[in-house]
């Protein structure tokens, strides 16, 4: 029964010293990943808003109108995020790293659900335009 508690304990001092750096690391991969997900969206972003503004050229529309400015508004947030995105962190602890990072990976994800939404709402509304 002993070497169970000895065992578990070993695991669980190895698993507390692992390496700060990897582990940042990891972080930093994820809020990337998140990045060019989101990134990978915006063609499809584009695309609808130059459809929507060829739209509003022909006649004024305020469902369009709106939609067009929820495009650019997740366009400029993504824009701003990354302007602001520090991915070095020199002089910072682990700590700081770490907290910045989630923080950061909560924004990119928030970023990339407001594009989402956007997208399908500008593509569900220009699918029942065309059809007009």
């Amino acid at each position: 029964m002993n070497k169970i508690y000895i065992i578990a304990f070993a695991a669980l001092l190895f698993n507390s010293c692992a390496d700060p750096k990897e582990q940042e690391k990891k972080l930093l991969d994820e809020v990337i990943n998140l990045h060019d997900q989101v990134m990978a969206k915006d063609g499809q972003l584009m695309k609808n808003k130059m459809q929507l503004d060829t739209l509003l050229k022909a006649h004024a529309d305020s469902a369009a109108k709106n939609l067009s400015v929820s495009l650019d508004s997740a366009d400029a947030k993504m824009e701003d995020w990354m302007h602001k995105f520090d991915a070095e962190n020199k002089g910072k602890s682990h700590e700081e790293i770490m907290t910045y990072l989630e923080g950061q990976k909560k924004q990119i994800a928030g970023i990339e659900q407001q594009f989402d939404s956007v997208i399908n709402a500008s593509t569900n509304f220009l699918k029942t335009a065309k059809k007009k």
